[in-house]
């Protein structure tokens, strides 16, 4: 699973590549990083396909939401890439104390609605 992490300072950017496999998932540096800004940008962009089990991830994204709270915004502008992360998020189940995320087709309202500028889609 081709990744990349930018400190964009006011938010951490995790953008995917190519096709997300669910090999090779990001270490405990990059989560203590995103944890301590409270905002993560997961770029779905150029992601061509998603072969990894839907459950496999989202196993993942409850043990890195468990260790810490921080604000999320999702950019999918495929629709199927669109419904599978949803799918991921769903199935992560309930956290407690979770900070919210939200999915978007486009990464500018992205950024606004992950730095407080704007509502979430259908607020």
């Amino acid at each position: 699973m081709p990744y990349q992490f930018a400190d964009h300072q006011r938010y951490i950017e995790f953008r995917l590549y190519g096709v997300v496999e669910g090999r090779d998932l990001p270490g405990n540096g990059w989560i203590d990083r995103v944890i301590g800004n409270g905002r993560l940008l997961l770029d779905a962009s150029e992601v061509e396909a998603v072969t990894a089990d839907v459950l496999f991830l989202a196993d993942f994204v409850r043990s890195v939401q468990l260790r810490g709270s921080f604000r999320t915004a999702v950019v999918a502008p495929s629709p199927l890439v669109f419904g599978i992360f949803r799918q991921v998020f769903a199935y992560r189940g309930e956290l407690p104390h979770a900070a919210p995320v939200e999915f978007f087709r486009a990464r500018d309202p992205a950024e606004a609605w992950l730095l407080g500028l704007r509502e979430a889609p259908g607020a």
